[in-house]
Formats: structure tokens, sequence, C-alpha cells
């Protein structure tokens, strides 16, 4: 049986999602049915496991997001959809993911080639913002408001009535008063 190391990182990513950045490089090893030697030999430090597992779940979501077109809102909502599908789909590569970022466990070039790859939904923000669609917060400040509301979307119900207004709590919260009032305006 021939051995690639994506299961090793499919061990990790289980182990992580089941006891937490503290699991050693001999457990994982362990679970993914190869020695610690085995493991160093294509991961030479834990820090190159944890930025490879989480560089590979960011390629996961990024392909699942694409490139929606139309307008600004239907972007905007198409990348939203998108993200809660992969989420629902890949609930344990959603939560490492989130463990790795947060943590801060990925090193700071993983979560930059992250961003690269995310790129897409980063310039849909940044354009929103540069055009007064969306309120003047820096783009990691849209991002974050962005993931929690997504996080609560997901952590809720299934209906997807509960989607739809999840999606407008955060349109809300990320676009000016006078697009939902236009008297505000005046």
């Amino acid at each position: 049986m021939k051995f690639t190391p994506d299961e090793i990182l499919d061990a990790a990513a289980q182990l992580f999602d089941e006891q937490g950045v503290g699991v050693s490089t001999a457990k994982i090893a362990a679970a993914a049915g190869v020695s610690n030697g085995t493991l160093f030999n294509y991961f030479p430090t834990k820090q190159a496991l944890v930025d490879s597992l989480y560089l590979q779940l960011k390629r996961e979501l990024a392909a699942a997001l694409g490139t929606p077109d139309g307008t600004f809102e239907a972007q905007v909502r198409a990348t939203w959809n998108r993200w809660l599908d992969w989420g629902e789909r890949s609930p344990r590569s959603r939560r490492v993911s989130n463990l790795l970022h947060h943590s801060g466990l990925a090193s700071a070039d993983a979560v930059g080639e992250a961003s690269e790859l995310l790129g897409g939904p980063v310039a849909l923000l940044e354009a929103g913002r540069a055009d007064g669609r969306l309120i003047d917060l820096p783009v990691d400040s849209l991002a974050a408001l962005i993931g929690q509301q997504l996080e609560l979307a997901l952590d809720g119900s299934s209906d997807p009535r509960h989607r739809e207004l999840a999606f407008r709590a955060m349109w809300r919260s990320i676009t000016p008063a006078t697009q939902h009032n236009p008297k505000a305006a005046s």
C-alpha cells in the first residue's frame, strides 16, 4: 500500500479536532499509520505540519468559493452561500481551520499565503469599501464581522430561513445605514 503525506494531514486534522493543537507528532504519526521519522521526512517540524494543514484547508475553501459574478450584493451573497455550503459539508475542516488560525499556530507566512488564496473575497471587500458600498472599516475588520456571522449561521439552524436571516444581519452590519433607510440619506 502506497503512503501519501495527505494521510498525515488527515490524521492531524482529526486529532486536532478531537484533542486540540497540543497533540504530539508521535500521536499524529501513529494515527496515520507511519513512524514519527516518516512524518518528519515529509514535515520537518510540527510548524511545517500545521502550516501545510492550514494551507490545505484554505485551498479547499478557496476552491469551494470560486469566482461569483453579478452585482456586488449578488457576489457577496454567492460567496456567503458557498462558504456556508463548504462549512456544512466539511465541518471538521472548518473547525480545524478556525482553530489553527485563531490559536495563532499558523505562521504569519501561512496566513499570508492563505490570504492570497482567498484573494477574491478580499478584493470584493476592498472594492466595496473603496466605493462606499461597505462601511469604512479596515478589510480585516469587515472580514471578522462577516466571519462571526458565518459561524453563527453555521452553528444555528439548518432551516434555510435561518441562513437568509443571518445573511441579512451580516449585510446590515457591513453596509452604510443609508442603504437600509433611504430617508437617512437626506
